[in-house]
């Protein structure tokens, strides 16, 4: 199940999409948020797709609506300062240099739920940025349960944005350069995190195409497993019971590789197979 959330006409819906079907989406009768619903469950240890499926629904039809919608982070805890994203990098196979694999993925914070955006928000970047690279990634969300143990909720599509040039001319700047925005796909897919998750990420400029590439993640393509992974995540972060954490788990390629830069007022897409929409951006640097 794909859950996401939404606002219309200035209410809150909590739905699930259906992936033959992309104009429908199917909205819970349901006043709480879906963050109210994980919460419920992981106190009684609910089935959280069972407890979803409980209640009725009623489709909304995108191409029959009168005002635009505004796409919510899926999932995200009402006190922002409750979510935090963190993430790994140089995590993929095409990462291994000489043949030999890192004794551990490179860790970092990126902040709290405030640098966290939606689909079709516009993103402002630090005023202090000397670049911005995109990087499609796949995400893990996590709530922690209260004795501090990661509960696993789902996965998303997300945008690591970072500065690249930071990062190149200083490697001791990896951490630092990951300090920017980020970006969350609208849906949350409530399932085991996918051995394969691929797509196609693209940046337009002016309605133009500019740069783009297939990109090809998921646990199969990853140099760690998920329990090593999870053992440097509990590390680092040190997990507060009832908070909410999204971890990148690593992009295997961008732009700023093939010599691409992206511009102010730029759009980056990102989609993926498992998803039904796109994850979409306007980057604005100041």
């Amino acid at each position: 199940m794909n859950i996401i959330e939404f606002l219309y006409k200035n209410k809150t819906h909590l739905g699930y999409t259906e992936q033959n079907n992309p104009d429908l989406i199917h909205v819970l009768q349901t006043a709480d948020k879906f963050c109210d619903i994980l919460r419920k469950c992981c106190e009684k240890n609910d089935d959280i797709v069972e407890t979803l499926r409980s209640f009725s629904s009623k489709p909304f039809v995108l191409n029959a609506i009168d005002e635009p919608l505004i796409w919510l982070v899926p999932g995200v805890l009402e006190e922002l300062t409750a979510v935090h994203v963190f993430g790994f990098g140089y995590t993929h196979k095409n990462r291994i240099l000489n043949n030999l694999q890192p004794p551990s993925p490179e860790q970092f914070y990126k902040g709290n739920g405030s640098t966290l955006f939606a689909h079709n928000a516009r993103i402002v970047m630090p005023k202090d940025i000397q670049s911005v690279g995109e990087e499609a990634e796949l995400v893990a969300v996590y709530f922690i349960g209260k004795k501090g143990e990661p509960i696993f909720i789902g996965y998303a599509m997300g945008n690591d944005l970072s500065d690249p040039l930071m990062r190149r001319m200083d490697a001791k700047q990896f951490a630092a350069s990951k300090l920017r925005p980020s970006a969350i796909g609208a849906e949350l897919c409530l399932g085991a995190l996918p051995s394969i998750f691929k797509g196609c990420v693209s940046i337009q400029r002016n309605g133009k195409t500019v740069w783009s590439a297939d990109y090809n993640t998921g646990t199969s393509q990853l140099l760690y497993n998920m329990e090593v992974i999870m053992r440097f995540f509990v590390e680092m972060a040190v997990p507060l019971a009832g908070n909410l954490y999204y971890v990148f788990l690593g992009a295997d390629k961008h732009s700023f590789e093939d010599n691409f830069r992206i511009k102010s007022e730029d759009i980056v897409c990102i989609n993926s197979e498992s998803c039904v929409f796109p994850l979409s951006n306007q980057v604005i640097m100041l």
